[in-house]
């Protein structure tokens, strides 16, 4: 039985400057603003007004009622679910426990505390950075960006500000609370695992309570789709009580990752019961079996990095995930529904969850599961040195993973376990992270270590990997391990550099482009929409953020002024330029074995990396994604020094196709120069070399190449490719056509088209956009709406 007292609280901070009903779950900054007690943070230049709450306390109290009965054998537990961040816990003026770890759950015995009618609950909440700022001040400055002092506080990290991210210190009771009754005991961590391809699945659980068990009273029922399996005795080990066992389960259904197969969820029920069958908990939970292991052989570049599932070898396409919003309690499930789903429909088949922000909750998991993404789940440390030399700070990290381990283990889509995002690197190559304590870099007895070995204990179904990116000489090695790669747009490098990149998975790399219009219309007043402008520089998160968007606009599209074109240029730049480095890196398949661009979303109305925008509006780079992450892929390598153009074909399928394949070459003023087809079978999982051109005999400022695709299925796929940046070529108006049909648009050109935008009320609807269109091809879309703007990259470019 569980009696929830999520709701309206009474909240007050500890100056007397507010005082208001709140939700929880729910935080402070969120009912500040719902209650319009504060303006929006996320509008103009209002992020300055919400940091100033940082230093406040703030009290949550309620009553509530209990009237049920409570048997010798039955506990009572006070559970907050997640409390944001540090707290001190009062029940009838008792003092009943505190928080210390904002990804924790605390339980509380208050069998013998609470009353029988009225009883009176107060959270305590204390400042986020007050405590972590004192401890900064006894222990020393931690290295790193951002702010220092979050290394010593077990909060999102992110919420201090990142190069994306709104500085916003939540505060709060971020998830529910409730009171549980149970008899003796509950279950908590169960999961099941497949061993190994025979069938043989190993069963897991641990179970809590706040009395002396005798585990020779206790057993676990274990029930599959319906059907008990197998009965397992409740055994102690040192001060925990678990079960566990193995089993054959016939006829085995894998969980497989999208590109591979289906992936198939099977029930289980743990079931804990007494010496009398009497049931006393259970746990329901859907679990995918399958095998995972990451191959790491030798090879004449350095060593592989690849991931395989059930035996099968996949080429990881995906997006790093950050939390998708500053207060994160404005999140619903529809929120996190429809960003995988836009993930899954972008042919994405792996999210990693960046390790600034928080371990996801329940249904971000669940959903990946279903629709067979895979996850990298780094665990919450980022970007600093954590003070791991302090015992306290050690054993409040080695808690937090090994709970987040038990918790989430039973989840197939979790494929890897990550010790940290970029702390190695930053060990090896930053030169602020260079403290050490007994020969440890701060952190790495936690990575090294200790992380490790709890990984190996509660989860040896799936690998653990020290940081991201890691492995080789130095950490960002680009001959063995994960590689995230900076020189392009951080070091001001064009993005043709990805071309000399041979990294074995590129877990990180991404280039800036501006939100949907209608999103800068959100955060900016008219007279505010410059590029430069003080509310454009704030919400663009990176030191000369905006200088980099402007460098590499000009660079490649020339100097421009104009507001309009920056929004519409900075989009398309930053689609062409992950365009241009997935296709590189795909075509060497399984020499490079993945690439996971920064970054899916964003967490408020930012100037960004992220293909979908915080509002969920997809950017030009989303409609690319769709193109470039398809499971057939045409590519095309041009040479500057020979003029010779590559045609290549790769395939993720787990299938030979028989394929058709035309290449052409149009003038810009719409003539077609040259053709060419063929028909080829393209082998299973593989990248196929179709031919050779000779480029030399034509003006390539003046020509576009294009190769399409058609499989015996009637699936086609396309990719174009210009010979020089678009600020030197020729372009023409391609003389769009646009026809209304009902909710029909129907789109054709006369000369090439690239950039295609159209922007309406309801664009976001579009199957695409962005899109480029060869002379006299018909492009149709659904749009409802009747007032729409349709332009092309010429419409930007013209003088």
């Amino acid at each position: 039985m569980k009696k929830f007292l999520n709701g309206k609280w009474f909240v007050r901070d500890n100056e007397g400057e507010f005082e208001f009903e709140g939700s929880v779950p729910g935080t402070v900054q969120q009912d500040l603003v719902d209650l319009a007690l504060i303006p929006h943070p996320y509008k103009g230049l209002n992020e300055d007004i919400i940091i100033k709450l940082e230093p406040k306390d703030w009290m949550y109290e309620r009553t509530f009622e209990f009237d049920e009965s409570l048997s010798e054998d039955e506990e009572l537990d006070l559970v907050f679910e997640g409390i944001d961040t540090l707290a001190d816990i009062y029940l009838n003026d008792i003092h009943i426990g505190s928080t210390e770890n904002m990804f924790l759950q605390y339980r509380f015995d208050i069998k013998d505390i609470v009353n029988t009618g009225k009883n009176k609950i107060k959270v305590v909440i204390k400042s986020p950075i007050n405590i972590p700022k004192a401890l900064e001040k006894n222990y020393g400055v931690l290295g790193g960006p951002e702010e220092s002092a979050r290394g010593y506080i077990r909060k999102a990290q992110y919420s201090y500000g990142w190069d994306w991210g709104a500085r916003i210190a939540t505060s709060g009771i971020w998830k529910s609370v409730y009171i549980e009754k149970y008899k003796k005991a509950r279950l908590y961590g169960s999961t099941a695992y497949l061993e190994d391809l025979t069938g043989k699945v190993k069963i897991d659980g641990f179970i809590a309570s706040n009395r002396v068990l005798d585990s020779e009273e206790l057993f676990v029922d274990i029930f599959v789709n319906g059907e008990k399996i197998i009965e397992l005795p409740v055994t102690k080990l040192y001060d925990e009580y678990k079960f566990s066992g193995v089993f054959t389960l016939s006829n085995l259904k894998l969980w497989f990752p999208r590109d591979l197969g289906t992936p198939y969820l099977y029930d289980f029920s743990f079931v804990l019961k007494d010496k009398n069958d009497e049931e006393l908990y259970r746990e329901d939970k859907r679990i995918g079996l399958r095998t995972v292991r990451v191959i790491q052989e030798k090879d004449a570049e350095g060593r592989t990095f690849i991931f395989e599932i059930n035996g099968e070898k996949i080429f990881v396409k995906g997006a790093n995930w950050i939390p998708s919003d500053n207060i994160l309690t404005w999140l619903k499930d529809e929120d996190y529904e429809k960003l995988i789903k836009m993930a899954y429909d972008a042919n994405m088949n792996m999210l990693r969850i960046w390790g600034g922000g928080i371990y996801e909750r329940e249904k971000f998991y669940e959903l990946c599961d279903e629709l067979g993404i895979m996850v990298w789940q780094d665990f919450m440390f980022a970007c600093l040195e954590y003070p791991d030399h302090l015992d306290w700070f050690r054993k409040l990290a080695n808690e937090e993973v090994k709970m987040m381990v038990r918790n989430l283990r039973h989840h197939p889509s979790i494929v890897l376990w990550c010790g940290n995002n970029e702390n190695n690197w930053g060990f090896d190559e930053w030169g602020n992270m260079t403290r050490k304590v007994d020969g440890y870099n701060l952190g790495n007895r936690l990575y090294l270590l200790d992380f490790p070995k709890i990984c190996a204990q509660e989860d040896p179904s799936r690998m653990y990997w020290v940081s991201s990116p890691y492995g080789g000489e130095t950490a960002n090695s680009p001959k063995e391990g994960d590689r995230h790669v900076w020189n392009v747009w951080s070091m001001w490098q064009d993005y043709e550099n990805y071309l000399h990149d041979t990294g074995r998975f590129i877990s990180e790399f991404g280039f800036q482009g501006a939100p949907h219009w209608k999103t800068v219309e959100f955060f900016a007043n008219e007279d505010e929409r410059e590029i430069f402008h003080p509310v454009m520089i704030k919400h663009n998160k990176q030191i000369e953020g905006q200088e980099r968007v402007m460098r590499f606009i000009n660079g490649r599209f020339g100097a421009i002024e104009d507001f309009e074109k920056f929004v519409y240029l900075s989009q398309l730049n930053q689609a062409e330029a992950i365009k241009l480095g997935v296709e590189h890196w795909r075509s060497r398949k399984y020499l490079t074995a993945g690439t996971l661009y920064w970054q899916l979303n964003d967490s408020w109305p930012v100037v960004s990396w992220s293909c979908i925008d915080y509002f969920k509006r997809p950017k030009a780079l989303y409609y690319y994604t769709k193109n470039f992450y398809s499971p057939v892929l045409p590519v095309m390598k041009f040479n500057k020094l020979t003029s010779d153009l590559e045609l290549k074909v790769v395939n993720d399928l787990r299938e030979a196709l028989n394929i058709d394949i035309k290449f052409e070459l149009y003038s810009f003023i719409g003539e077609k120069l040259f053709e060419k087809e063929y028909k080829t079978i393209t082998g299973a999982d593989s990248v196929t070399n179709i031919d050779t051109i000779k480029l030399h005999d034509y003006d390539l400022k003046n020509t576009v190449a294009y190769l399409y695709i058609t499989t015996e299925n009637g699936s086609i796929y396309r990719n174009y490719m210009v010979f020089d940046r678009f600020r030197n070529l020729n372009l023409q108006d391609p003389e769009l056509k646009v026809e209304k049909n009902k909710e029909e648009l129907i789109i054709t050109c006369k000369k090439p088209a690239f950039g295609v935008r159209i922007l309406s009320e309801n664009d976001e609807k579009l199957e695409d956009n962005f899109f480029f269109l060869k002379p006299d091809e018909i492009k149709k879309l659904l749009l409802e709406d009747n007032e729409f703007q349709i332009k092309s990259l010429y419409d930007f470019l013209k003088k």
